[in-house]
């Protein structure tokens, strides 16, 4: 097998030829779903395209617009900027972002819109509530109760967000531990009935290495929630086939989003590992269950590079690439279908993001 510097240093022309097509590939469209709902209003989710379903985009201005040098002009040159670089997205093959940024940590749902319309992306906008630092200052929670959270969670996709008529239209829950704290249920709790009054699937930050979503399926179980609207996010933090069997095999879906870390010898599992469980699972029948992202922050792409952090330094210098330029190519490489990484970047979210 290629090793993680010769694959890091070959060129990927010949893995995007093959993969980016069969993403984009005509077909989809004949596909049943329903609408999903995007910051410029309601989208046939057919025509969501190839979709990166777990990214950060609507806290740049909060948490990276500080960093930005007061001589390169200021917000409006860093939305500007952040245009320039979307439109290369775009052009590389990926049609829709999912910025999961919710209210708590510096979400600015005007610049999320702001974007999306200038550089022709699709961008859905999520309510919710991340339970751990770093959080938005000087924002307290709407509510400590499950119906007080689930109200708000459900007027931030019905109504809209922050006194505009933007709305969201996937609910994101971060849960940081191994086992969930009794605030942290209460959400997921909320999340639930929230997702039941509106059709918005839930997407859950997880503890995978501890085998986290285990103990959250309990609870989603309980308030009958259907897993086929629930995906796991950071899964591939684990490299346990077993915990990720056990969670498909029931119908949750498994969100590989930080296969870009493995690169780093810090963080375990491999990059290699990561991509192995990914063609494991697929083999075994359950590429309908898994999605492919990057967890970026795509601010930290536009800072100057003595200021960028680690997952910035590890995506391309376009930003958020590494799906296309790097993971796809690899999973090519070892054997995984274009059928496969078609559903799993294409038919998964059409699925997932119609409101049911």
């Amino acid at each position: 097998m290629t090793t993680r510097r010769q694959f890091l240093t070959q060129t990927m022309a010949t893995g995007i030829a093959a993969a980016i097509p069969a993403a984009n590939a005509a077909g989809a469209n004949d596909l049943p779903g329903g609408m999903a709902q995007t910051v410029l209003g309601p989208l046939d989710a057919s025509k969501l395209g190839f979709t990166l379903p777990h990214e950060h985009i609507a806290d740049g201005p909060y948490f990276y617009l500080p960093k930005w040098p007061a001589a390169w002009g200021g917000r409006a040159e860093f939305t500007a900027k952040a245009v320039e670089r979307f439109e290369l997205v775009r052009t590389a093959g990926i049609s829709t972002i999912v910025d999961l940024t919710p209210y708590d940590v510096g979400r600015d749902i005007r610049f999320l819109e702001e974007v999306s319309r200038k550089s022709g992306l699709h961008m859905i906008a999520c309510t919710g509530q991340r339970f751990f630092p770093p959080n938005f200052p000087d924002v307290s929670m709407p509510s400590r109760t499950v119906a007080g959270l689930a109200a708000f969670f459900i007027k931030e996709i019905k109504q809209g967000i922050d006194g505009t008529a933007i709305k969201a239209g996937v609910i994101k829950i971060g849960i940081v531990g191994k086992e969930p704290t009794a605030l942290e249920e209460t959400g997921l709790r909320a999340a639930v009935r929230a997702s039941k009054a509106t059709g918005a699937p839930i997407r859950i930050h997880t503890h995978a290495a501890d085998r986290a979503a285990d103990r959250q399926a309990v609870i989603l179980d309980d308030e009958g929630m259907n897993p086929a609207r629930v995906s796991f996010d950071h899964s591939d933090d684990s490299g346990d086939m077993a915990y990720f069997l056990g969670l498909v095999r029931r119908g949750y879906s498994l969100g590989m989003d930080h296969v870009h870390r493995g690169i780093d010898a810090n963080f375990k599992p491999s990059f290699e590992r990561r991509g192995e469980c990914i063609k494991l699972l697929a083999d075994a029948g359950f590429a309908d269950k898994i999605f492919l992202s990057q967890d970026s922050e795509f601010g930290g792409a536009l800072l100057p590079e003595e200021t960028k952090d680690f997952r910035s330094k590890l995506d391309p210098p376009e930003g958020m690439l590494f799906v296309t330029r790097k993971l796809i190519p690899y999973l090519s490489q070892i054997g995984v279908a274009a059928s496969h990484i078609h559903t799993m970047t294409v038919e998964n979210p059409r699925r997932f993001f119609g409101l049911s």
